[in-house]
């Protein structure tokens, strides 16, 4: 077993689209093996990282950008290589929402001859798909459509929530982008773990040094603490609020019937209860708005709350 090399997947998925629920379901499946996680995430708080940390999961985290970004790459590769010394079977590096990753391939080959312990098996790629925002999102973000394309297993999450003519011209999309791909349906990401048995079905995409991601073209992740207890009701309408300008917003929130996971992704907005607690009610909006966005942040707050808060 410890000469075997670490089978390494890459998951990816826009923002919101299900990437976390998907990667709790495989780290039960895989409980009785010893399996790595390393994740992105685009803000600085590392929101979906505390959910699977709740549930006993440890985790690597390399936060604040993409690791296909120049910015983030040489620490990409570091850590890749300080999971090769471990002795785990897999490893799982869930990606940024915004994340390119055509340049993945080009990425283990750089640390190929680096690793101090196990080389990587690469078993391809895992792109979960918002089926409910997709064609809204593949229009405009040309970091979707390279996710769809470099994937060797798609997976259109949240098909409950959409009509059958929709899916079909969702479906109809991704095989038009990446026609080699398997593609599963499924809701809150129910499928079959059986490919874990076997290497993903391989695909003819072509695979580029660089990616999309640079530091000039990069999203902003706002951060919102504030201290205290807040409305719910008043506390959702500052959310709708923000809906036109975000890409994404999560968090933890203190509301006056306790703790909440917050989490909106497009016109969707859920808040539930959950058992985390902070320090200080923390939001991520992610905006690629600029400066308008942050306006609008200010602006709602302040029309709505007396209690100060900070943004960074």
């Amino acid at each position: 077993m410890e000469n075997r090399p670490i089978k390494l997947y890459l998951l990816t998925g826009f923002l919101g689209s299900g990437k976390t629920t998907f990667l709790k379901k495989i780290m039960a499946v895989l409980a009785d093996k010893k399996t790595g996680i390393l994740m992105n995430e685009f803000g600085k708080i590392s929101v979906d990282g505390i959910l699977l940390k709740q549930n006993g999961i440890d985790i690597v985290e390399i936060n604040n950008g993409s690791v296909f970004c120049s910015c983030l790459k040489g620490a990409f590769i570091d850590a890749l290589i300080a999971y090769s010394e471990l002795p785990i079977e897999y490893l799982f590096v869930e990606a940024s929402g915004m994340a390119d990753p055509s340049s993945i391939e080009h990425i283990l080959h750089t640390v190929v001859g680096k690793v101090k312990g196990k080389q990587y098996d690469y078993q391809g790629a895992i792109c979960v798909v918002d089926a409910l925002n997709f064609l809204d999102q593949a229009d405009v973000l040309l970091a979707i459509e390279r996710q769809v394309a470099a994937s060797n297993l798609i997976i259109i999450n949240k098909v409950d929530l959409i009509e059958e003519p929709v899916l079909q011209e969702v479906e109809q999309r991704i095989l038009t982008i990446n026609p080699a791909a398997e593609v599963l349906k499924a809701s809150h990401c129910e499928i079959s773990t059986e490919f874990l048995n076997r290497k993903l079905k391989k695909t003819e995409y072509t695979s580029f040094q660089e990616s999309c991601n640079t530091s000039a073209n990069r999203p902003v992740a706002h951060i919102i603490t504030a201290d205290g207890v807040f409305d719910q009701e008043v506390f959702g309408d500052f959310l709708q609020a923000l809906v036109p300008w975000a890409l994404r917003i999560k968090g933890f929130f203190r509301l006056t019937d306790g703790w909440k996971q917050v989490d909106v992704v497009g016109t969707q907005i859920e808040i539930k209860p959950t058992a985390i607690s902070r320090p200080v009610s923390e939001l991520v909006v992610i905006s690629a708005q600029g400066l308008p966005a942050l306006n609008e942040i200010y602006a709602n707050w302040d029309k709505r709350f007396t209690a100060k808060m900070s943004l960074q």
